[in-house]
């Protein structure tokens, strides 16, 4: 970096950074430092010969910039740049004529970039301190629009929690307006003002200790609108109370009309109003913005579940496990159970007699947790599971398919949860208003769903650490014929159940060009070649049909000629170009090719210049799914009937944030906890969660170690209570990371459940990819129009999520893992701390 002695010559860097190596180089420098002495002229020449030596640094800016950073390729060397850095980055190439040093600072240099904004905005605040300590002390003066904008900023930078797939609509639009109105339908007519108003109901602001009720009907006559317009309402306006809200000092009633097609004059002349106001007194957006940050959240949540949501039908009284809804994350769960055939087990595993356990359980959550582990004989692969709830009436048992279970490699261990569900939880019922309708599943997915009323959540649990507890279990060897009553039968099933993809935004490192082409593949340059077309390509691939069957596998090095491609550029030699095989489909006929690792590869320079000279003209590839609409439905049914917790991690320059919670339809354990734990009315204190910013380090360091890609990082989180009387409830949470052994957490674990209730979790954390923001972008282009300030703010809250993590309650497992005869106690104990009001 240039120092400070030379900031004041960057005009003269500038200019001569371009004529290093050029002829006029010296005059041209010795006219613009005649006035320099020759000690100043000596460092500038040193300083320029050093920006312009080459340089071969690796640019990444993921996290470190306020922008959009995607991969950047330059002389074979990927760097991550957004489109501030490359504009800079090209832009430096074409002064300097290569890739240097000086390229590499003014790119890591730029003003968005966060540790640049860091170091002004602190100059900046040592500049005004030392300003006023030479000024003295001075009166404070009113807090300027721009404080008052921070302080706003601030508040509404409170902890929240998300409810996910619950959305508000509103028919129509609905100002924000104050007009004075008399209610008159209770004893004693009272004075309130509406805080808006739309022709099918409104927002009262009355005083407090008002006998009001939901469910009432209140009459209002709208006094002040009738100071300025000629109403003829006589008789007022009749509303039903839909809600309350309670404040200290007076209180907000949301109104519905009730017959409003009776006062149709009234009715246009306020939609008229309305719509003629609406920049004045702007349009009352709550609604929309609530629903764009629900939907912005969903959308970095769902890709990465652990949980594998199966969908159960059940048709006279028999249950198949029909769908998946499948991750990258899940993926996992879902292989685990396919036999040797490729065809899945879950509908042997989720029996209708499991079914009718869960089913039977009076808790609030209908779950359980499911053992399980494979056997392969014979070229076949034997399956065996067993829930908690079996294993607790067998005593014996139970010790044996633990100890027998946990020692093979394929031992697993599931929390399982039965979620209701049905096919009107398909629709996504946001609507923005003034549209007409919300988006409805066409009537072949609603088809295929009709009969489905039950999710499966499986989660899988289970440690390579936590396997020795469970095969210290001791059981005769000479009875381990029993355990087959826990075997999955091999007969054929009549409908496997069908894996679906999540839809989501393309995370590809690269854009996919669909384009058809010859092509001829050998697998030695000697060998005749055989004909083959593109499907697409890319500049690091391609996927190629063939014509017959082929017999190629995963990591074979192919060698491609393109005879076509060949035509249009004496430039590249396209022959014998290596691609190594990455996918084959089933019907042996279709390739996913990469780039083999070469040096200068060609056929990946010549696609680079391809795409680069005619990127307006290809047709980015798109991923057709085998039945439209059917990812997004299965996604709905899901979001409204998810019993686990999310929990988002925000970057803000060189700060970490947890303040955002997200839940399914119903609080789930943890969410209760922290409401137990609350110490202040109507408020969400994550202390409890985040110790303190503990947690929150911990994740940071994380993350800054995590890619997009990789597998998560998994936590487990104990919360112990303590019960001090019958009122009163004492807490305190530990994370697994804090303990220094796996002795010293062992201890502590069996004290908890000896002398307290333990409460446990598991926390998968995963880093953030892009946000998909096509599935807010209407709601965003809505909101813009009326007020830009808050769509800002919106896109600024969703684009700084860094990291996620997905939770769920393993509780009954870890009683099991360390003392399982404790396991109906503390389940007892659990159940009665949560079913204690706050």
């Amino acid at each position: 970096m240039t120092s400070t002695d030379l900031k004041a010559y960057l005009g003269i860097i500038a200019r001569m950074k371009g004529l290093l190596n050029s002829p006029e180089f010296e005059q041209t420098f010795a006219s613009l430092t005649a006035s320099l002495p020759k000690s100043k002229q000596f460092l500038l020449k040193m300083e320029l010969k050093r920006l312009a030596q080459p340089c071969n640094y690796f640019i990444d800016l993921r996290g470190h910039v306020d922008g959009d950073v995607k991969p950047y390729e330059y002389r074979e060397k990927m760097h991550y740049l957004d489109d501030n850095a490359k504009q800079i980055f090209e832009s430096g190439i074409k002064d300097y004529g290569e890739y240097t040093l000086g390229v590499y600072e003014e790119v890591m240099n730029a003003e968005n970039n966060f540790r640049v904004r860091h170091r002004k905005e602190t100059e900046e605040r040592v500049k005004n301190t030392l300003d006023s300590l030479r000024r003295g002390p001075l009166l404070p003066d009113a807090p300027s629009s721009a404080e008052k904008d921070i302080e706003a900023e601030e508040a509404t930078s409170l902890n929240k929690l998300v409810q996910f797939g619950y959305y508000v609509s509103r028919r129509e639009e609905r100002m924000n307006f104050g007009i004075e109105v008399e209610v008159r339908s209770t004893e004693h007519p009272f004075q309130a003002m509406t805080s808006d108003l739309s022709v099918s109901g409104c927002k009262l602001k009355v005083p407090a200790g008002k006998n009001i009720q939901v469910g009432d009907t209140l009459n209002l006559a709208l006094k002040g609108l009738e100071k300025e317009f000629t109403l003829d309402l006589p008789d007022g306006l009749n509303y039903q109370v839909l809600q309350i809200d309670e404040q200290e000092k007076h209180a907000y009633l949301r109104l519905k009309r009730l017959e409003p097609q009776q006062e149709p004059q009234f009715n246009q002349f306020l939609q008229s109003f309305i719509h003629g106001n609406k920049r004045r007194y702007k349009i009352n957006l709550d609604n929309t913005t609530d629903a764009v940050l629900t939907k912005g959240y969903e959308q970095y949540y769902l890709p990465r579940i652990n949980t594998l949501p199966i969908y159960l039908s059940v048709v006279d009284g028999i249950v198949s496990s029909r769908f998946c809804l499948t991750t990258d994350y899940n993926k996992s769960v879902w292989h685990y159970f396919l036999d040797e055939q490729q065809l899945s087990v879950l509908n042997l595993v989720l029996s209708a007699r499991r079914l009718k356990q869960l089913l039977s359980l009076q808790t609030p959550e209908r779950s359980c947790i499911l053992y399980c582990f494979t056997h392969a004989a014979k070229g076949k692969l034997y399956f065996y599971a067993a829930t908690a709830i079996e294993l607790a009436t067998a005593p014996v048992l139970r010790e044996m398919f633990f100890g027998f279970g946990a020692g093979k490699p394929s031992w697993r261990i599931f929390h399982l949860n039965l979620l209701k569900t049905s096919v009107s939880q398909s629709h996504n019922e946001f609507a923005l208003p003034g549209s007409s309708t919300s988006q409805h599943s066409s009537p072949l997915v609603q088809s295929m769903l009709k009969d489905m009323h039950y999710i499966a959540a499986l989660t899988e649990i289970s440690a390579v650490a936590h396997r020795g507890y469970y095969a210290s279990h001791h059981y005769d060897n000479t009875n381990l014929a029993e355990l087959n009553k826990f075997g999955l039968s091999k007969a054929v099933q009549a409908a496997p159940c069908e894996a679906i993809p999540i839809h989501y935004v393309n995370l590809r490192a690269e854009s996919r060009y669909l384009y058809k082409t010859t092509v001829l593949i050998r697998q030695k340059a000697e060998q005749t070649a055989f004909p083959a077309f593109s499907r697409d390509f890319s500049s690091g691939g391609l996927q190629l049909e063939c014509s017959e069957p082929i017999d190629f596998a995963k990591g074979d090095i192919l060698l491609l000629e393109l005879p076509d491609l060949q035509k249009i550029t004496p430039k590249y030699q396209l022959s014998n170009l290596p691609y190594e095989v990455m996918a084959v489909s089933k019907s042996r006929t279709i390739m996913n090719l990469k780039a083999a690792k070469t040096d200068g590869h060609i056929g990946k320079q010549f696609f680079q210049q391809l795409i680069q000279s005619n990127r307006n003209k290809l047709t980015i590839a798109e991923e057709t799914p085998k039945y439209p609409g059917l990812s997004d439905a299965l996604r709905n049914m899901y979001l409204k009937a998810l019993n686990n917790f999310a929990i988002f991690v925000h970057r803000r320059g060189l700060r970490h944030d947890i303040t955002v919670l997200g839940r399914g339809a119903q609080p789930n354990t943890l969410h209760k906890l922290l409401q137990l734990a609350q110490t202040q009315a109507n408020t969400l204190d994550l202390t409890l969660l985040t110790k303190n910013h503990m947690f929150t380090q911990e994740i940071a360091n994380q993350l800054k170690q995590m890619k997009r890609q990789d597998a998560p990082k998994a936590y487990e989180l104990y919360i112990r209570v303590s019960e001090l009387d019958n009122t009163q409830l004492e807490f305190s949470s530990h994370y697994d990371f804090e303990f220094s052994s796996a002795e010293e957490q062992k201890v502590f674990v069996i004290d908890a459940i000896q002398h307290h209730t333990l409460f446990s979790f598991r926390l998968f954390v995963s880093r953030t990819g892009n946000l998909d923001s096509e599935y807010i972008a209407k709601e965003i282009g809505y909101i813009s129009v009326y007020a830009i300030h808050k769509a800002k703010s919106l896109e600024e809250e969703l684009w700084h999520v860094e990291g996620v993590a997905d939770g769920v309650e393993t509780s009954a497992e870890l009683i099991a893992r360390f003392d399982v005869q404790a396991s109906e106690r503390q389940h007892l104990a659990r159940l009665r701390i949560l079913s204690r009001d706050r």
